[in-house]
């Protein structure tokens, strides 16, 4: 049966479509209230773009999963895009979380610790804020004056004499009951008053002993303490305010050119603007609105959800994708799209980040001639060596070490024939002794596809190596079960000389395919070699400079 034959007998109830490539590849996820009406809209409508248009000539098969709600075929569309990653959604590539305070205040004796993702939990979170190191000291120091625990639960509940921190002073040792339980909850909610910037209590202990050191003429202790005194004040107290709302708020900054998006998120606690985040995407075939919907739908699925979410229009399907998040956070939330006010100064100076990024990002990126050639070459390359997949995004790794010491892997991504950088990664070598390359390459495999990214797999995975290397990774992906994924080694050029400094042989570039004896040897100049190489070169230079790195830390004396 032909796909449109099948679109035309589709269901009219909500559902998830999923739509297949030739190679049975699952390469875009959507949703609808209507299943047939929406897909008929893919192959009746001329006005497609060529993104669209390039999605749709793909299209092989279609598949559909039938739900009782729309809501419900949003919950489904978000899980499936997380696992499949299909070519043509959208896709969160940025992976950095920022700190946050908890205050577990649902306990009996609540903790105070840093996380790094908020949980769907009754506890207090304090932030995002930019820096680790500075939000670790300002904790550090805030237990001097509010003591409360920070130790686990398993240490909490099988203690019978206070710990150390109780001698320090920065804990009342709630543990073995040297604090009641009223005296105890009021230290806590005068450090979420503190947090909340309505306590002055830390900055006048410090002061106070910032004087007395200083009239004991103990005056670079004091310096010290002042130094604390400011971090607390730069993270927590002076932060710009730009609300006079006590809601917290985050606000979505959005620029679009052509198929190219940029986003700026602005973090909005009690009014103080703590911090940003930002993200790129690029070859979108959405609208602005459709797009709006699924970046929320897969950002704020584990990520904390403010009280109030300020856009820069209205997404598609807003009242649906309130409730959605609603049921997550189990409160209401608001989407705003605010025309004037407050609000709207706010969102303007999202946009006016994102348009920073968007400019930043363009002057840096390759020409329209640039990537057509580049998009000619990965054809080229799926067609020389008989690739299952297009190979769209690759990944290469590398192995760096001195006789075993300062051994470290690197993995390099490169997305459409250009490098990603921020999906490089690097790792540090730990289970390995002594100089086995072939190990190091098998940690450094499985802990790629073991990792948080191991659902996101590459197209084509190169390993700078020969059959030995090539033999390592094959195995790695067989004891994994990790299926359709091309793999081949790229073994470098070498010359061989005589003893008298004279060249006898000189041996190309090869590439070594799984269950092919012989190498290919690539011409020189070949467009698909230079491609190659680039990316064998950056991850042997990423490689390099994080292993010179550790290498400079272990000789520095100590």
């Amino acid at each position: 049966m032909s796909v449109v034959l099948k679109v035309k007998k589709a269901p009219t109830q909500p559902g998830v479509y999923l739509m297949k490539s030739k190679e049975d590849k699952i390469i875009y996820i959507g949703k609808a209230k209507n299943l047939r009406n929406r897909l008929k809209s893919y192959f009746q409508s001329k006005d497609h773009t060529a993104r669209i248009q390039t999605l749709v000539n793909r299209i092989h098969d279609i598949q559909w999963i039938l739900t009782d709600t729309e809501l419900e075929a949003l919950i489904l569309e978000c899980t499936l895009i997380k696992k499949h990653k299909p070519r043509y959604n959208v896709h969160l590539r940025d992976d950095k979380s920022y700190p946050y305070l908890r205050i577990s205040v649902q306990e009996k004796w609540p903790q105070i610790s840093i996380v790094r993702k908020p949980k769907r939990d009754a506890a207090h979170y304090f932030g995002p804020y930019t820096s680790a190191y500075s939000i670790r000291e300002v904790l550090r120091l805030l237990t001097k004056v509010f003591p409360i625990r920070d130790c686990s639960k398993a240490k909490f509940s099988n203690r019978s004499r206070p710990c150390l921190s109780y001698d320090m002073g920065i804990c009342t040792a709630p543990c073995v009951g040297y604090v009641s339980e009223q005296d105890y909850r009021k230290t806590v909610n005068d450090l979420i008053l503190f947090l909340k910037g309505k306590n002055k209590k830390p900055t006048q202990f410090f002061e106070g002993q910032m004087k007395n050191l200083a009239r004991e003429e103990r005056f670079e202790e004091a310096a010290r303490l002042r130094d604390r005194l400011f971090a607390i004040q730069d993270l927590l107290e002076k932060q710009k305010m730009v609300s006079l709302s006590q809601k917290n708020q985050d606000v979505i900054g959005m620029v679009r050119f052509e198929n190219d998006i940029d986003i700026s998120i602005l973090f909005i606690r009690m009014g103080r603007l703590l911090g940003k985040k930002t993200f790129t995407f690029s070859n979108l075939i959405e609208s602005d609105p459709v797009f709006l919907e699924k970046f929320l739908t897969q950002y704020y699925e584990e990520e904390f959800i403010p009280d109030e979410i300020i856009v820069p229009q209205v997404p598609k399907d807003k009242v649906l994708l309130e409730k959605f998040l609603g049921q997550i956070k189990k409160v209401p939330i608001k989407i705003i799209w605010p025309q004037k006010g407050g609000n709207k100064s706010i969102l303007d100076l999202a946009i006016q980040n994102a348009k920073a990024t968007h400019i930043g990002r363009r002057a840096m990126k390759p020409s329209a001639v640039e990537i057509s050639k580049s998009e000619a070459v990965l054809k080229m390359l799926q067609q020389r060596f008989h690739l299952k997949n297009d190979p769209y995004r690759m990944e290469c790794f590398d192995i760096s070490n001195i006789q075993g010491t300062y051994a470290v892997g690197s993995r390099v991504t490169f997305m459409a024939g250009q490098p990603d950088k921020n999906l490089y990664r690097r790792y540090k070598i730990q289970s390995v002794k002594g100089p086995d390359d072939f190990a190091m390459m098998v940690e450094v495999l499985a802990r790629r596809f073991q990792g948080k990214d191991k659902d996101t797999l590459p197209d084509l995975l190169v390993i700078d190596g020969g059959k030995g290397q090539l033999s390592v990774a094959l195995r790695v992906l067989k004891d994994l079960e990790i299926e359709n994924v091309d793999v081949f080694a790229l073994a470098k050029e070498k010359t061989f000389k005589s003893q008298k400094g004279k060249m006898i042989e000189k041996r190309e570039e090869r590439v070594y395919l799984p269950g092919q004896k012989n190498p290919i040897v690539l011409r020189q100049n070949s467009p698909i070699l230079y491609l190659l190489q680039r990316l064998r070169d950056e991850a042997h230079r990423f490689a390099i400079t994080y292993h010179k790195k550790l290498r400079q830390k272990g000789f520095i004396p100590r």
